[in-house]
């Protein structure tokens, strides 16, 4: 079983968010680390982080939902969040105008 350290990075700007982390045929994906950084100097945001199937929409589970992340600030999440063949992690503003930096950090295995 080979393990490869990859690393992903997005901005999320709106509502819909984007696919952090996701799934693949006989792998399997520990993720160590996500920094989510609100970039905005004056704006309190909010981020919701859920796995989903891999459609992107169905069967959503949130790690967090609606959490406050205030101007100019930093939320790590270090706890590992082990994602299958067919999930995917998102991130998303529930506000629907932020500027979310977020960075993760995982263990691709084969399985």
């Amino acid at each position: 079983m080979a393990d490869v350290l990859q690393e992903s990075g997005l901005t999320v700007t709106d509502s819909t968010g984007a696919i952090l982390v996701q799934g693949a045929t006989d792998k399997r994906m520990t993720v160590l680390s996500i920094h989510i950084c609100n970039t905005h100097s004056s704006n309190d945001e909010t981020f919701s982080l859920y796995r989903t199937d891999l459609d992107g929409s169905s069967n959503p589970k949130f790690l967090y939902h609606t959490q406050s992340l205030p101007a100019l600030a930093t939320f790590v999440v270090s706890e590992k969040i082990v994602l299958g063949a067919t999930t995917e992690l998102w991130c998303a503003s529930p506000s629907g105008s932020a500027d979310i930096d977020v960075h993760a950090s995982y263990l691709e295995s084969d399985v």
